[in-house]
C-alpha cells in the first residue's frame, strides 16, 4: 500500500488531495511536508508515519529552508527526538544534524554521476561544500589528487570535517572555513581541473570566482541552480553569456534537470568546460 493511501484509510475526514504522497527517510528519522490544510491532523500523520515506515523512530515536519546558509526549518512531531543522523549511499556516509543543515535525497544520482566523472590526477574545488554532500562521494569514488572543500557555515563545517574522518579521506580533502566568493580567486586560484557549485541562489554571482579558480588550461564547472520550469535552455544561455563576459570560453558539455523542486521550478545542473580567452 502506498503511503498516501495508508493515510487516507486512517484519516478519512482529511482532504485526500492534500495528503503527502511520501516521507523522506534518513537513517532513523522521516521528514515530511504537511500543508496548512492538514494542520489539525499533524499529530496523527506523525504517528501514522511511524507505523508505515518500520525503521523510523522519529518524525519531523518540513517547512523549507532559510538564509544564505540554507538552514532547514523542521519541527519534531512524533516519536523519538533524534537530531544527528547518518546517511549512506554507494559506499560513503554522511553525518549531520537535520535541524541545522540539509541533505537532499533527490540528488543521489547527481552525486554519483559527478563522482564517477573524476580522474585520479584531478584537483577539485567544492565551493559550497556543506557537510560534504558532493565532496565525500567524489573523494570516496573518484579518488582525485586533491579536493578543496569550502564552507561558510561553521556548523556545517564541523560536520564536513567529521565526515572526512568518517570516510577516511583526510589525505584527499582539505576543508576550508570561509566565504568561497572571497577564497576562490584569491588563496585558491588557477588550481582546479573541476569546480563544483552545488548551491541554490547566488551561484550565478559566484561565476567570476569559479573561473579564477580554474587552471589556466581550463576545466569543468558543475553549475547548479533552481530555474523556472520551461526556461531551462534560456537559463543555460544566460550562464554561458555570464562566463563570456568574464573573458572566458564556454562550452556546454551537458545539462540536465536533476529533479522537480516545486510546482514552478526545477533543479538544473550544467556541465560547462571553460578556459581563459588568450
Amino acid at each position: 500500500m502506498r503511503f498516501k493511501d495508508f493515510l487516507a484509510e486512517k484519516l478519512p475526514e482529511a482532504p485526500r488531495n492534500k495528503l503527502p504522497s511520501r516521507a523522506r527517510v534518513i537513517d532513523r528519522i522521516a521528514i515530511i511536508r504537511i500543508p496548512e490544510e492538514l494542520e489539525q491532523w499533524v499529530s496523527e500523520i506523525g504517528k501514522l508515519t511511524l507505523q508505515f515506515y518500520p525503521r523510523v523512530r522519529g518524525v519531523y515536519r518540513w517547512f523549507g529552508v532559510q538564509g544564505t546558509e540554507r538552514k532547514p526549518i523542521v519541527h519534531h512531531i512524533a516519536g523519538e527526538y533524534i537530531r544527528v543522523v547518518e546517511h549512506g549511499e554507494y559506499g560513503w556516509r554522511l553525518r549531520l544534524d537535520i535541524e541545522r543543515m540539509m541533505l537532499c535525497l533527490g540528488n543521489s544520482y547527481e552525486r554519483l554521476r559527478i563522482a564517477k566523472m573524476i580522474s585520479r590526477d584531478e584537483v577539485v574545488v567544492d565551493m559550497f561544500a556543506g557537510v560534504g554532500q558532493f565532496t565525500i562521494p567524489i573523494a570516496v569514488i573518484g579518488r582525485p589528487r586533491k579536493i578543496y572543500a569550502i564552507e561558510i557555515n561553521p556548523e556545517a563545517y564541523h560536520y564536513l570535517k567529521e565526515n572526512i574522518v568518517l570516510n577516511n579521506v583526510q589525505e584527499i580533502v582539505e576543508p576550508i572555513l570561509g566565504d568561497c566568493k572571497k577564497i576562490v580567486g584569491e588563496e585558491v586560484r588557477d588550481i582546479a581541473d573541476r569546480i563544483v557549485m552545488g548551491y541554490f541562489g547566488g551561484t550565478l554571482e559566484a561565476i567570476p570566482q569559479a573561473l579564477q579558480g580554474l587552471k589556466n588550461s581550463g576545466g569543468i564547472i558543475h553549475f547548479h541552480e533552481l530555474v523556472r520550469r520551461g526556461s531551462e535552455e534560456e537559463f543555460v544561455k544566460i550562464v554561458c553569456e555570464k562566463i563570456r563576459e568574464q573573458g572566458y570560453e564556454s562550452e556546454i558539455r551537458n545539462w540536465r534537470i536533476v529533479k522537480s523542486y516545486s510546482k514552478t521550478r526545477n533543479h538544473l545542473v550544467i556541465d560547462i568546460y571553460s578556459r581563459l580567452n588568450i
